[in-house]
C-alpha cells in the first residue's frame, strides 16, 4: 500500500517500519499546508497517515473520491500514545481488515492496536 506520512507523524523509525511491512512511503515537502499535503497524496494515490484529524478529516469528507485516511489520536501520555511500532502494526491490521482496500475510508488506527 502506498502511504503519505503527514509531517506530524514523520520519523525515520516509522518510515523504516512501514517499509519493512512492504508499504511504499512517499513524503510531501515539509512545511506544506494540510490541503497541499492532501492534494499531493491524492495525486499519488496514497493513503494519508496523520495525527491531525481536525484538519484532514474534513478534507477527506469533502472529497468525492480519495485514497484513504488513517488517523492516530494521541493522549499526550507517553505510556498510552502509539509508538512508531504501534502505528506500523496498526496500518497492517487496518489493511488486512479491509482486504487491502482503503479507498474512500477514514479509519482510526488506535482501534487496530
Amino acid at each position: 500500500m502506498r502511504l503519505c506520512l503527514d509531517e506530524n507523524l514523520r520519523s525515520k523509525e516509522l518510515r523504516s517500519r512501514l517499509l519493512t511491512g512492504r508499504h511504499e512511503v512517499i513524503d510531501p515537502d515539509l512545511g506544506l499546508g494540510d490541503p497541499e499535503v492532501w492534494a499531493f497524496a491524492q495525486q499519488h494515490h496514497a493513503v494519508v497517515v496523520t495525527g491531525n484529524a481536525v484538519d484532514f478529516e474534513p478534507l477527506a469528507r469533502a472529497a468525492e473520491h480519495h485514497a484513504g485516511l488513517l488517523l492516530v489520536y494521541r493522549d499526550n501520555d507517553p505510556r498510552r500514545d502509539m509508538t512508531s511500532a504501534d502505528v506500523a502494526t496498526a496500518v497492517g491490521y487496518a489493511e488486512a481488515a479491509n482486504d487491502g482496500v482503503l479507498t474512500g475510508r477514514i479509519l482510526v488506527l488506535n482501534q487496530f492496536r
